[in-house]
């Protein structure tokens, strides 16, 4: 391989992306990859794509907002660019509200959106279940009511993890797994042999953790097991529905996507099995439309929870031109074409677009030896 400016590990969500704003702003790259684009947790099957509350707000939660809404230009170029479509489409999101609780929390984020989303979103309560979305979302659901905002949305993972891949053609070399990492030579060793680059961006997921070593040994994440479902059910255009952790979310061609689990402790990292019954089950109480709706799919995978609670992006201290791109856990698409502002605009040394939380920051973590 000839030695390019920018050397990514990893073609899930953050890796491409990553990738394809650095081709687009003139740098060589290169994208290595174990198995296949989005093999790993960028392969599932939900792909929500939703804001956090308003109240409490902080700057991590302003990142991912403004994410959100800069989004579909980000994807129109995609789309355009390739011809391929991403299954992107702005649906909105109800929350049922089944408690007293529920509803105090849902009143005391309405109340805190006017100052943080401004007049660019909506978050509203309403009393019962609108007329578009009857049938969609069982009234029993919602004794306390729902919430409804205007900038959630939703994407096919794999269609967007495609598109992507597709838009680097053979800049992304698969079947190459990355062995070691020469942080001060910047320097790859894989299978027959070692490749050096002008700067290198771990984005492998989870498996980052493990590739950093003694380099930063403060930096350990680790991989939390997720499980979704596929439903033959049609639902196009139809807002995402959230409660308690699950996400039922309509695709196009007559798809529902439910998930997900969060599993610390595992026996099978890649099997299915009673937890996602139960997710399962649960939405098909909360949805009338999957009741009798026939499963496609049932998927499980690992994805990469970050030490603490956000992402960990920015370049590696007392280790110049080693970035770090990992851990966004549940807002990775959300947030990976922001990530690779940033990123791309440190490896440029040119002034950045965005604002990156203080909290992505890698140094913020760890103190790296």
């Amino acid at each position: 391989m000839t030695q390019p400016d920018v050397l990514v590990i990893g073609a899930g969500i953050f890796g491409l992306s990553v990738a394809w704003v650095a081709k687009r702003a003139g740098l060589s790259v290169r994208v290595l990859e174990a198995v296949a684009p989005g093999h790993g947790a960028s392969g599932g099957l939900v792909g929500a794509l939703t804001p956090h509350a308003p109240s409490r707000w902080r700057d991590m939660m302003r990142f991912q907002f403004e994410a959100l809404l800069d989004l579909p230009e980000h994807i129109a170029r995609l789309e355009e660019e390739t011809g391929l479509r991403t299954g992107y489409h702005r649906s909105g999101r109800l929350t049922p509200l089944p408690t007293e609780k529920a509803r105090a929390g849902a009143e005391r984020d309405a109340e805190a959106a006017p100052d943080v989303w401004g007049d660019r979103a909506r978050f509203e309560l309403l009393e019962r279940v609108p007329y578009e979305a009857e049938g969609w979302i069982r009234p029993e659901a919602a004794p306390f009511g729902l919430v409804r905002d205007t900038i959630s949305a939703r994407v096919d993972p794999r269609a967007y993890v495609g598109a992507l891949a597709h838009a680097l053609g053979t800049d992304v070399v698969t079947g190459v797994e990355a062995h070691s990492i020469d942080f001060e030579r910047k320097s790859v060793t894989w299978g027959v042999g070692e490749i050096f680059a002008g700067a290198i961006v771990l984005a492998a997921g989870w498996q980052v953790w493990d590739l950093l070593g003694k380099a930063a040994p403060g930096l350990r994440g680790q991989p939390v097991k997720g499980q979704s479902a596929l439903f033959a059910a049609p639902a196009e255009g139809l807002p995402v529905i959230y409660q308690d952790g699950l996400y039922i979310v309509p695709h196009s061609g007559g798809r529902v996507a439910v998930g997900s689990t969060s599993e610390k402790q595992f026996d099978d990292p890649f099997a299915t099995d009673a937890k996602l019954d139960e997710v399962i089950e649960k939405a098909r109480t909360i949805c009338p439309a999957l009741k009798d709706a026939r499963v496609l799919e049932r998927w499980a995978g690992l994805r990469p929870k970050p030490p603490g609670r956000e992402p960990v992006v920015g370049s590696l201290p007392n280790h110049p031109g080693i970035w770090l791109a990992a851990g966004g856990f549940k807002i990775s698409f959300g947030i990976a074409h922001a990530v690779a502002d940033v990123v791309v605009d440190g490896l440029l040394g040119t002034t950045a677009k965005r604002q990156l939380p203080e909290s992505f920051d890698p140094s913020s973590r760890a103190s790296p030896t």
